[in-house]
């Protein structure tokens, strides 16, 4: 079985539909945030479940990584993906578009 994330240098910390909650990982410096809403026909079960969104939070050693991951788990066209963030070495946080993302 391969390694997950097939992404060397990535980790995922974080995916509360999945019930993953790993310690950060100050090794590595970058970090994607990625926020994707309930199914619709699902809602109320997944938000008692889930408090309300599935979270994910990948660290990487590099943006270009993080961008690998997304490309490779082809999470830039999800039908629910709604925020993605990603926060570099010094703390600046930048809002990714999902249209820079699929281009």
């Amino acid at each position: 079985m391969p390694d997950y994330p097939a992404v060397p240098g990535v980790k995922i910390i974080k995916l509360n539909s999945s019930n993953i909650d790993e310690p950060d990982d100050p090794a590595l410096p970058w970090k994607l945030e990625m926020t994707f809403r309930p199914p619709e026909f699902m809602i109320v079960a997944f938000v008692l479940m889930h408090s309300g969104s599935e979270d994910l939070v990948v660290k990487g050693n590099t943006r270009e990584d993080l961008l690998r991951f997304i490309e490779l788990e082809n999470l830039a066209y999800h039908p629910r993906l709604g925020r993605v963030t990603l926060t570099g070495p010094d703390g600046q946080e930048e809002e990714v578009t999902k249209e820079s993302l699929r281009s």
